[in-house]
């Protein structure tokens, strides 16, 4: 099994990033770094600024969502993939997730509500959007970063306009049976690429994340005021090859529960994702073809899916 190190990645500041305005000296050595960090490492933590009551909130709501029967959760369904309740997986016991799909959309919000609380409950839709609004304006300027970086201004509300979030609770079971011991580790969810553009995770204090580099397992300890950004295959595609996705996994030590909070920036359904032509010459032969998101979703719950190789899953369905 790879090693495991204590090697930090790249911190970035964005505390005060509504005061981050393009053409200036801070955003372009800004974006500079986000861009050599998602190269290097796939990912990096992003301070932000946070209340403490939104980010307590939503930890509190998240572990009350949990405790409600599992014929609750279960109603939070889809018939497209990784849109609904995962959970009850043999080889993942620790592991369950909820989803919220297509954030932006009022409506999804006041489904998702509904369903643990049938007469609605303001509160909840609220704290969401007061949580997750700072993270969409995160998520348009590390685009707009990446984009200028690669000379592709021209592209920038091409890549916005076909935005569409996942927002996922995910809760880890602590056990008895699970020494708190670093060496004696079990698996909440195994080692996997994300196939979207970016992802943004905050944690309760329980550590677990972690993300290959070179072969070996970094521990990635998020702060009560930061979140981990990831870079998923979709950006890999887009930048045909230029930007790492990282794999990554979660491992649990010890009794507590660990509650995670996910927010998934990907494209639209039934948007294809495909290199721009500037960005493919000899020197970068085309890496991937086209595809579209939830045929990718779809492919690595197949038994094809399975059987790539975690690292290579976006090469082993649409690589060249």
């Amino acid at each position: 099994m790879a090693s495991t190190k204590l090697v930090k990645i790249p911190t970035i500041d964005f505390f005060n990033h509504q005061a981050l305005k393009p053409n200036t000296p801070l955003w372009e050595s800004t974006k500079i770094q986000v861009f050599e960090a998602l190269q290097e490492y796939g990912c990096f933590e992003a301070i932000y600024k946070v209340p403490n009551e939104i980010k307590d909130g939503m930890f509190d709501i998240s572990k009350e969502i949990f405790e409600f029967p599992l014929e609750t959760k279960l109603k939070n369904f889809s018939e497209k993939p990784l849109h609904g309740y995962m959970g009850m997986i043999p080889h993942l016991p620790l592991y369950e997730s909820l989803c919220i799909p297509d954030l932006l959309n009022p409506q999804s919000l006041e489904t998702f509500a509904n369903i643990f609380w049938p007469h609605g409950n303001h509160h909840f839709c609220d704290l969401i959007k007061s949580y997750s609004n700072p993270l969409v304006e995160l998520d348009e300027i590390f685009k707009r970063m990446i984009s200028e970086n690669l000379g592709l201004k021209n592209h920038i509300d091409e890549l916005l306009n076909i935005n569409y979030f996942l927002f996922r609770f995910t809760h880890y079971k602590g056990s008895s049976n699970i020494s708190g011991d670093e060496n004696n580790k079990t698996t909440g969810l195994g080692g996997h690429t994300d196939g979207n553009f970016l992802t943004f995770i905050s944690q309760n204090q329980v550590n677990g994340l972690q993300i290959n580099k070179n072969g070996e397992w970094i521990d990635v300890n998020i702060s009560p005021n930061s979140c981990v950004v990831l870079a998923g295959d979709s950006f890999k595609a887009w930048t045909n090859g230029r930007l790492h996705s990282p794999l990554h996994r979660v491992t649990i030590a010890g009794e507590s529960d660990r509650l995670s909070i996910q927010l998934f920036s990907l494209s639209k359904p039934g948007h294809f994702i495909e290199a721009p032509k500037e960005l493919v010459d000899e020197e970068h032969p085309l890496l991937f073809k086209p595809f579209e998101i939830l045929e990718l979703f779809r492919y690595a719950a197949s038994e094809a899916g399975y059987a790539a190789p975690p690292s290579d899953l976006l090469k082993a369905y649409c690589g060249v």
